[in-house]
């Protein structure tokens, strides 16, 4: 079973915040992934940074472009959540 059937399992609704990695800078990501989990997110959904947002709506265009500026890569965003991956499942 995967972690999101998991998370559904016992419920019908689940609190699933979204983040747009890097933004401002994946130290700051890693702690927000940290505090959604520790305020109970069953699951949190990380968006990777790319350059042409456009369907995406302003807020999250201007994180992108934020974060892309302040060098996220998708091998330094994978790399914070290994690290991650060792503090929750979530």
């Amino acid at each position: 079973m995967s972690k999101i059937s998991q998370a559904f399992k016992n419920k019908k609704k689940c609190f699933i915040p979204f983040v747009t990695a890097g933004d401002p800078d994946l130290a700051v990501t890693k702690e927000l992934i940290l505090a959604m989990a520790s305020a109970g997110a069953d699951i949190i959904e990380i968006g990777i940074p790319f350059s042409d947002p456009v369907a995406e709506g302003e807020v999250i265009q201007r994180a992108n472009v934020r974060a892309l500026n302040a060098g996220t890569t998708t091998d330094r965003l994978f790399e914070m959540l290994a690290e991650v991956r060792q503090l929750t499942q979530i």
